[in-house]
């Protein structure tokens, strides 16, 4: 153990924030199984990125705050994969567990699979399973201490009653971890844990990893894994190293949500996941946090109103709004293939743009990741469209359904209650002719 004399253990050190890695995710909302194992595949590569980071700002090591893997029972595939990527980062890895991946009797993380392949591949991996402090040595390495001492508060079970930093509150911080003799007084002290926070800092947003808890702001205190920042004795702390909530967030004094290295989800307003939080710290001293980002996916949400008066082609108008939304921000980088899009359309478009729109959104599909659409958009054939289908002598049962449902929409028979859900049925009706006798435009 270092002694307080040692003038390394006075200099700060810089470590890398990270959390909601959620590797083995199945984005099963992507149906293209090709497109679905590459997304899956993005996030392993996103760890490997964190070493560039690591790299490039000299971090001694690295806090996983939670939620490595997606579920409690990741296949032997991903745990070796996780593993793999981890070592890559060449410097110590410490990590607590999550709601995702929690501790307990026969969690996986004691699972014989797992200590194997963690002794071989990653043996500077440590998993904190435990709420007690723990001092973890760092090697003769680099500027700053070589030991720090790290709070884990790992989570037990998916949905904590109580704070899981709640034992921080009574720890008599003057004679922790035997060091009375002043031995580790100089040295970092950094929480880990992971959960929502009772208040955050003005203007912070994130989104928890639960699907179904994805909203914005302050958590409800009564909510599972809540933590209660201002409860815990601030002044003896010196990083707090957040993690379930996928933006990147303050949260508290000194507190911080790194959020996930890669994106996801669509992220709402406010939100930046993607990143990786870069911290040097030293005891009593404020830290630093710098921001890198990580992601290289984009998910991208767009809403358009389409109106069919206008000359212009909507189609052509979105396909240039997808294109340039789309391109690769940098060489190297991804362009449409690498995007997954969320696409609300609203507004009228004639016979013929309803079939040039169709075609656009499915050569998008084809392109994009992922595509989600929200067609709300509505038929206005032209007068000339309509007109057309009934003057079509070759094609006698076209014309005369056309005649017979022209007559209805010009009024003589939709007037009363519902008639403009039977507009809507007839502007229908007359697309599905158009396509009929025009099958060249479909």
């Amino acid at each position: 153990m270092p002694h307080a004399s040692n003038p390394k253990n006075h200099r700060p050190i810089t470590f890398l924030h990270t959390a909601d890695w959620q590797l083995g995710k199945p984005f099963a909302s992507i149906s293209d199984p090709a497109k679905r194992a590459r997304v899956q595949q993005e996030r392993f590569e996103a760890i490997r990125r964190l070493g560039a980071v690591v790299r490039d700002r000299q971090a001694r090591f690295v806090i996983v705050a939670g939620d490595l893997f997606n579920s409690p029972t990741p296949t032997h595939a991903t745990i070796s994969a996780a593993l793999g990527a981890i070592a890559e980062l060449g410097v110590p890895v410490f990590a607590i567990p999550g709601n995702h991946d929690h501790a307990g009797p026969d969690s996986l993380w004691e699972q014989p699979f797992f200590q194997r392949e963690r002794a071989r591949l990653a043996p500077q991996f440590q998993l904190l399973d435990r709420r007690e402090p723990v001092l973890v040595g760092l090697g003769d390495r680099g500027d700053g201490p070589d030991e720090v001492i790290l709070l884990p508060c790992p989570l037990l079970r998916r949905h904590e009653p109580d704070d899981p930093t709640a034992w921080i509150r009574d720890l008599d911080f003057d004679s922790l971890l035997g060091g009375a003799d002043g031995s580790v007084k100089h040295l970092p002290r950094i929480v880990i844990a992971h959960g929502s926070t009772t208040t955050f800092s003005a203007g912070a947003a994130g989104q928890r990893d639960d699907d179904d808890a994805a909203v914005a702001g302050p958590a409800n205190p009564l909510a599972a894994n809540t933590i209660s920042i201002d409860r815990l004795p601030l002044d003896k702390l010196d990083y707090i190293a957040l993690g379930d909530w996928h933006g990147f967030s303050a949260a508290g004094h000194n507190a911080w949500y790194s959020g996930t290295p890669e994106f996801d989800r669509f992220p709402k307003a406010g939100q930046e996941p993607g990143h990786v939080a870069v911290v040097t710290v030293g005891r009593g001293e404020p830290p630093t946090v710098a921001q890198v980002a990580t992601g290289r996916f984009r998910w991208i949400a767009h809403e358009a109103s389409l109106d069919a008066s206008l000359d212009t082609s909507a189609s052509g108008l979105l396909d240039d709004w997808l294109t340039q939304a789309t391109k690769p921000q940098a060489p190297g980088e991804p362009g449409f293939d690498g995007c997954l899009a969320e696409l609300n359309l609203t507004g009228t478009v004639s016979l013929t743009g309803r079939a040039e729109l169709d075609r656009t959104l499915e050569s998008w599909q084809a392109r994009l990741l992922r595509f989600d659409i929200v067609d709300a958009v509505r038929i206005a054939p032209t007068l000339d469209e309509i007109h057309d289908l009934a003057r079509r002598p070759n094609d006698p049962i076209i014309s005369g359904v056309a005649a017979a449902l022209i007559e209805r929409l010009e009024g003589r028979g939709a007037t009363g209650a519902g008639a403009g859900e039977e507009l809507d049925v007839i502007r229908q009706a007359i697309f599905m002719l158009h396509s009929l006798a025009h099958p060249e435009r479909v």
